[in-house]
């Protein structure tokens, strides 16, 4: 057992000292490309205002940075610590008590699954909630505003535009919703609003848009029934709401946008009749992906294992360079037939459970190699 604490031990220190070198390397190669957008945004604030939102600005990139790159340095990970262990000689007393190595080892598979925990964690809880960060301004004191990516709502058959999006406040600015003929109004109708926010689903609340200062009034427009119960007049002053599903992440970096979710919003987004099939087939694929990635993740471990510490090594680079190009293999696959998913070539299910299926395959079969 204190063997076991020690090299689980190791295992987390080394992820930790990974994750810390190559963020930092990151944040210390942007840092100098875009200091002068910092300078910018807090002239005249002072240095300990400054230096408050360069640690703010990295500390939620640090989230993204761990979706993105977590993976990668769990494995990386792993090979650092199977390295070290040959070298300090530490393997060999047990082995020779006759103790097997994956018992020596399974600290190491269950450091993995521990951190694929976190990292559902990060991707499930984090990720969604400060997803609007990732492409605010560097140091900026005000919500950014963004180009908005017109959209139509499959479901009401709205097209949603706008001047700029802010993400912080979920709002549009001199926003544009033009109801369709004849199924919301009788003649084609383009509703202008100074502002929209988004108001999500509370209780019998639909989820949809409420706009300040409409025009045309909304008493002037001739609505239908159907109309009339996915637009509503909202108090006194002319302001109305627009039921629609669509969200505001939807109105910008469109493409990319559903990485940011949650599995349980991607699931509500896939069943939601509001989205194109183009959409729906690129979340579909994130789902699946999402699914498999903690397998691909735990298989990779254990394809490094019997790679590290196979007998009759010729060295621990020579090891060190092939459990690297297995790996990139590895990796390369699961990221060769997402795209061949999106492309509709393949479907996503097998697309996503390849890897799994390949690399597990091969880490079994791999298993006669390891050092005993």
């Amino acid at each position: 057992m204190t063997f076991d604490r020690y090299v689980l031990r190791s295992y987390l220190y080394v992820f930790t000292m990974c994750f810390v070198s190559t963020f930092g390397l990151m944040v210390v190669i942007d840092l100098l490309d875009n200091v002068d957008d910092f300078l910018t945004a807090t002239r005249g604030l002072g240095p300990v205002v400054l230096l408050g939102k360069i640690v703010e600005h990295y500390a939620y990139q640090s989230i993204f940075f761990v979706a993105r790159a977590g993976a990668v340095i769990l494995v990386l990970s792993a090979m650092v610590v199977l390295i070290l262990l040959q070298r300090s000689k530490e393997l060999h007393p047990l082995l020779a008590a006759g103790v097997p190595m994956y018992r020596i080892l399974w600290p190491i598979v269950a450091g993995s699954a521990l951190l694929n925990v976190l990292l559902i964690v990060n991707q499930e809880l984090l990720v969604p909630k400060y997803a609007h960060k990732v492409h605010e301004a560097r140091g900026a004191t005000t919500a950014s505003a963004h180009i908005v990516e017109s959209i139509y709502d499959h479901s009401t058959r709205i097209t949603i535009d706008a001047d700029s999006l802010f993400p912080a406040e979920r709002a549009l600015q001199n926003a544009q919703f033009v109801l369709p003929a004849p199924d919301l109004v009788d003649d084609l109708t383009i509703l202008k609003a100074k502002r929209a926010k988004f108001c999500p689903a509370t209780g019998n609340h639909p989820d949809g848009w409420l706009l300040t200062s409409v025009a045309p009034p909304l008493a002037s427009v001739a609505l239908t029934m159907k109309g009339e119960s996915i637009v509503r007049p909202v108090g006194e002053r002319g302001d109305a709401f627009v039921a629609t599903p669509v969200r505001p992440d939807q109105l910008y970096r469109r493409a990319s946008s559903y990485s940011f979710l949650s599995t349980r919003e991607i699931l509500g987004r896939i069943r939601s009749p509001a989205y194109g099939p183009v959409s729906v087939s690129n979340m579909v694929v994130e789902l699946h992906s999402r699914l498999t990635q903690p397998f691909i993740n735990l298989v990779a471990v254990l394809l490094a294992i019997p790679i590290m510490v196979r007998k009759e090594s010729r060295g621990l680079v020579l090891d060190a360079g092939v459990c690297g190009l297995a790996l990139g293999l590895l990796f390369g696959l699961a990221q060769g037939a997402l795209y061949l998913s999106r492309a509709e070539i393949m479907p996503a299910e097998l697309a996503a459970w390849l890897p799994v299926i390949v690399g597990g395959t091969m880490s079994a079969w791999l298993s006669w190699m390891i050092r005993t």
